[in-house]
């Protein structure tokens, strides 16, 4: 048994199967991946890794075994392992997994063969199993993957304490305490209903503020990019890609030639593409749920006369499920939006807040952006008068 001191929550005991599953090198891996990918390159203490997040869900499980009954161990296991698919930086190589492996990082079935999936066996359960937890098909895998789950309570809080940002902050061990299961169904008693929204509200602010500060998503973007050229010209396999860490794939690129090589050292050295188009969803007339991204981005970079490789279009994505939470009342059950006018105005606001990013080298941003705003059809926005025009 081991008592690991979190900044967090304080002290976290590991022992028996947990300890054996914690030492393996598949958790061990997670030492060395960002919890918030390029965030380091806004917020200089965001250094904290998926191996502390993962021990913080593990932890937050704790709380649920009463509840989950002899589902508890299976619980635990699947929170110490959500996270160990994660490729280098995190979410920021979650479209290349998707993309050249054809997976989410929440499957676990890669473990077969390795030390974690070993003792994964040795507990009794099986990798599927596990798996079906963490993507939140099987009970009680809603605790881990649905709308206000400990995942997230965990995320929140720590990417907050580390930024620096205190919009993470809400009472979770509240919310906690006012989470049950009706049957196999997740749901918040009527005395979580504030909680819920604390979380929801955090969860609102830290995108724009954090996860998707437009500095970090550019620096995501190029990384990608590198990533995915790679691919395609065959310097990279996807399975050597899936066991590598920050620190193997940034040298990988380094020492590469070309490309990859002269990205990486942008990005090392902060100097990154600037947005050339950034601009609320609302404002663009054409129809972005059809839009072909590559085809846009070959278009742009045709009419500059540079390769497109250089030109990045970022529209993200939609998340609008995010705020479907059902409340147990006194009444029989609700959604959260139903009996909160604060959550709808949220979901509101969620919609204004998405952004389409056009990010492109320095010197050719002034041309990318006209180019940009007459494709889309953006008008462009007249500046403010000067305080001396409007007072003479």
């Amino acid at each position: 048994m081991v008592e690991i001191r979190d900044p967090i929550h304080g002290y976290i005991r590991v022992e028996g199967i947990f300890q054996e599953l914690l030492d393996t090198p598949e958790i061990q891996r997670l030492r060395r991946i960002r919890q918030l990918g390029f965030s380091y390159l806004v917020y200089p203490g965001a250094n904290h890794t998926r191996f502390e997040h993962s021990l913080g869900v593990f932890h937050l499980s704790s709380y649920f075994e009463n509840r989950v009954g002899e589902d508890a161990e299976l619980l635990q296991i699947a929170s110490l392992l959500h996270d160990v698919g994660h490729g280098p930086l995190s979410h920021v190589s979650e479209d290349v997994l998707r993309k050249y492996l054809r997976i989410e990082h929440e499957n676990l079935r890669w473990l077969r063969n390795t030390k974690c999936g070993e003792v994964v066996e040795k507990s009794g359960y099986s990798l599927r199993e596990i798996s079906e937890v963490v993507l939140g098909r099987k009970y009680p895998g809603e605790l881990l993957n649905g709308v206000i789950d400990i995942d997230r309570m965990d995320y929140l809080l720590r990417d907050s304490h580390y930024t620096g940002v205190a919009y993470g902050i809400f009472d979770h061990l509240r919310l906690i305490r006012e989470m049950e299961f009706f049957g196999e169904k997740l749901m918040i008693l009527e005395g979580g209903i504030q909680a819920a929204e604390s979380l929801l509200i955090s969860r609102f602010l830290m995108y724009p503020t954090v996860y998707n500060h437009h500095v970090s998503r550019i620096a995501e973007r190029m990384f990608s990019r590198a990533i995915e050229y790679m691919f395609e010209n065959r310097e990279l396999n996807t399975e050597e890609f899936r066991m590598m860490d920050d620190y193997t794939i940034t040298m990988r690129l380094l020492h590469s030639e070309g490309f990859p090589s002269e990205i990486m050292k942008m990005i090392n050295e902060r100097r990154l593409f600037k947005r050339a188009l950034y601009v609320n969803l609302s404002s663009v007339s054409a129809d972005i749920s059809k839009m072909n991204v590559k085809r846009l981005e070959r278009r742009i970079a045709e009419e500059v006369g540079i390769d497109p490789l250089y030109i990045i279009v970022d529209v993200p994505e939609d998340e609008e499920r995010e705020f479907n939470v059902p409340v147990k009342t006194s009444k029989g059950v609700a959604d959260l939006e139903e009996l909160s006018p604060l959550v709808k105005m949220l979901k509101d606001a969620h919609k204004a807040t998405r952004k389409i990013g056009i990010y492109a080298p320095k010197e050719i941003r002034e041309e990318v952006e006209k180019i940009s705003r007459d494709i889309l059809g953006i008008e462009r926005v007249k500046i403010q008068k000067s305080l001396e025009e409007r007072w003479s």
